[in-house]
């Protein structure tokens, strides 16, 4: 293949990207795979290198890219430096043969001609929507487009695209497929693994009417199925309401978009064909041997494989066990911990002090640290109602016990401040000094605030033990641990340990380590090193037992946990919900973005995207906000894939977004609960 400026799909596989290109090379290897794909040629990258080293083209494309990446020109000058040039530019006559002789192989009426750069499709970038697509087009029209494709890995969206992941000039090539166009009754897409919730047996596939390009668009609400991909038992379901859809003309026009009158309220495939291709995503995830994205069509009735690419955005550790999810978790609350504080919540909640004095405890817990820092909290569930169960109990039946209970946790605060003020002095031994918390916490904290949640949830009236639950409450001793025993214990021991930066000990070290001499300063180099790589912790403790681990990713175990893999109903009017695309949390001042590109736009890192749906051309605007807001799309849209690499937190088909937020109004994208809250209207217009 060393020469040839085209190639068949048939004879291609996964080695040959930097000939094909991402999307080439995938076809051939489902090929290989035995997928039914529609055939095809690759016009190949050695055909664009061919167009490009006459004269100076190559030198042009070079230095512009230079220039842009030095800050001396901005997208759209070097957009048009780099069209400039390429647009009268003669395709090579031995390229144009090429082409000629491949379509008359192919014998094909209609075609697709879609770009495929050879960075493209890889395990850490999918290039979603950045270059060129042309879809029903007649063989008299090929060349011209593949000219278009080549053009398109220097639009403006591209070259920031590029920029962004890091590709310097000369490293980026692109090859065109050509294919059998398929007139699509019925299109979609398919993920082999959940590329939200990563769970590792889940699929995700997702169908509309007409034409694939309506669902990676964002312009329609897709139907979803969750399908567990072993027992291929459909899971969840729900149907989208897609008001339009792409269709082809019988004229080869451009393909249009028609309503559709009330028909896209209505599934689009069947469960039967839901579990048809949940087998086929099954067989080609085997195949390639990592998750996959597929795009997928019906023509016919039956089933066709337009592409399949690694999910670029998961976990490295997305199929490891890092929480037991056997028992059900109840989140309770997220807060700004540091590490060894967090990790001594569970001796405040423990099981060995609880049982002296409350005849109950919690003592099974889960802490994920999510990508603001901050740490959720979650109690196993059978612990929590076991532990409401008895506080019913001491209210029908042990009134006055539990009263008591209340009244010597009053007695507490004093002694307990007194101590405190003492720092370390005040301990003669860690293990001290977990006790002391152990039973400052029972009684000042954990107890009184589930004697107020039984009270509220159950609507008890008993005016005395809310008001004395309530005064207890109104105290807390935790800052003030954290700031007069912890920091100091921690600075204190990572200092004689020769640690680099000893003020930063709290967020590296488990309580359980410092306790038991267990840290050192190659632990804590190396938590350093992984924190601020922007890693996030878990801590995880059941029966005694605890687990700790620093890893890459958090935010898909708080949503799968959340159980958040579909839209989720909200009742409130100042809040809409959308589909987590990205976990996060993120509050600032709203930036609607009604156009399709960035022509004329700004944005700043403090503010929120919010967009009807979003164009591969608003790039720009995607790099630098906070977070992402969408009127529509699904999971397999440009938002979404663009929101997974960029790691922003992002909310799509929320629907009425761009109607209810205006620029300027404060809003706070929390994925966590699934909903965009508009904290404050903007006055100023």
């Amino acid at each position: 293949m060393a020469s040839r400026y085209t190639c068949p799909l048939s004879e291609l596989n996964s080695s040959h990207v930097s000939e094909a290109g991402g999307k080439g090379a995938s076809l051939g290897e489902l090929m290989c795979a035995k997928a039914p794909v529609p055939p095809g040629f690759v016009v190949t990258s050695i055909a664009f290198q061919k167009f490009i080293s006459q004269g100076d083209l190559k030198q042009i494309i070079v230095d512009t890219i230079q220039t842009l990446n030095a800050g001396q020109i901005d997208l759209a000058q070097a957009n048009q430096q780099i069209h400039s040039a390429l647009e009268v530019a003669a395709i090579p006559d031995e390229v144009i043969e090429a082409i000629n002789k491949a379509q008359q192989t192919l014998q094909a009426g209609r075609v697709s001609v879609r770009s495929s750069a050879t960075c493209e499709d890889s395990a850490t970038s999918a290039w979603a929507g950045q270059l060129e697509t042309f879809l029903d087009v007649t063989p008299d029209k090929i060349v011209e487009n593949v000219r278009s494709c080549w053009l398109s890995l220097f639009s403006e969206s591209a070259l920031s695209y590029g920029a962004t992941h890091g590709y310097a000039a000369g490293q980026i090539s692109v090859a065109v497929v050509v294919q059998k166009m398929i007139a699509s009754e019925i299109s979609g897409i398919g993920f082999s693994v959940h590329p939200v919730t990563q769970e590792p047996d889940i699929q995700l596939i997702e169908a509309c009417l007409g034409l694939g390009e309506a669902i990676v668009s964002g312009r329609i609400v897709p139907d979803q199925f969750v399908v567990a991909r072993h027992s291929n038992e459909i899971l969840e379901s729900i149907v989208g309401d897609q008001k339009e859809a792409l269709w082809m003309g019988s004229d080869h026009s451009k393909p249009k978009w028609q309503d559709l009158d009330g028909r896209g309220t209505k599934p689009k495939i069947t469960s039967q064909q839901v579990i048809e291709y949940s087998k086929i995503l099954a067989r080609l995830h085997d195949h390639y041997g990592h998750p996959i994205d597929t795009e997928w069509a019906i023509e016919d009735g039956a089933f066709q494989i337009l592409q399949a690419r690694p999910i670029t955005t998961l976990a490295k550790e997305y199929d490891q066990t890092l929480i037991d999810e056997s028992q059900e978790w109840q989140f309770l609350v997220r807060r700004p911990f540091f590490l060894l504080a967090a990790t001594v919540l569970p001796f405040w909640l423990d099981s060995k002090h609880a049982d002296k004095t409350l005849g109950t405890h919690l003592n099974e817990t889960l802490l994920i640290q999510d990508d603001t820092g901050l740490f959720n909290l979650f109690y196993a569930k059978k612990s929590i109602d076991a532990y409401m169960e008895h506080i019913g109990n001491l209210l029908q039946n042990e009134r006055t016990h539990l009263i008591e209970i209340l009244k010597h946790a009053l007695g507490l605060y004093d002694e307990g401040y007194a101590r405190i003020d003492r720092g370390l002095e005040g301990f003669d031994s860690l293990q001290e000094i977990e006790d002391f918390f152990a039973d400052i916490a029972q009684h000042t904290t954990v107890f009184p605030a589930w004697v107020l949640i039984y009270i509220e949830s159950n609507q008890i009236d008993d005016p005395e033990v809310q008001a004395l639950s309530e005064k207890i409450r109104s105290h807390t001793f935790y800052p003030v641990i954290e700031r007069r025993i912890l920091e100091p214990l921690a600075i204190k021991t990572a200092k004689a340990l020769g640690f680099s930066k000893p003020e930063r000990a709290c967020e590296l070290i488990v309580w359980s380590e410092l306790k038991n001499g267990l840290v050192t300063r190659d632990l804590l180099e190396s938590r350093l090193a992984a924190v601020e790589a922007g890693h996030r912790s878990i801590f995880q403790v059941i029966e005694d037992q605890e687990t700790f681990h620093l890893v890459s990713q958090t935010g898909y175990l708080l949503t799968r946990l959340a159980k958040q893999r579909q839209l989720q109903p909200v009742n409130h009017s100042h809040e809409l919900t959308g589909q987590v695309a990205w976990p996060g949390v993120f509050r600032g001042r709203a930036h609607v973005v009604l156009s399709l590109d960035a022509m004329g736009q700004t944005m700043e890192p403090d503010e929120v995207l919010v967009s009807i749906q979003s164009s591969p051309a608003l790039m720009p605007l995607l790099e630098r906000c906070g977070a992402i807001v969408t009127d529509d799309g699904g999971i397999a849209c440009h938002a979404a894939i663009l929101a997974r690499e960029l790691r922003k937190p992002a909310l799509i088909g929320t629907q009425l977004a761009t109607r209810k937020i205006k620029t300027g109004d404060l809003i706070e994208v929390d994925t966590y609960h699934q909903v965009v809250r508009i904290l404050e209207h903007d006055q100023s217009s």
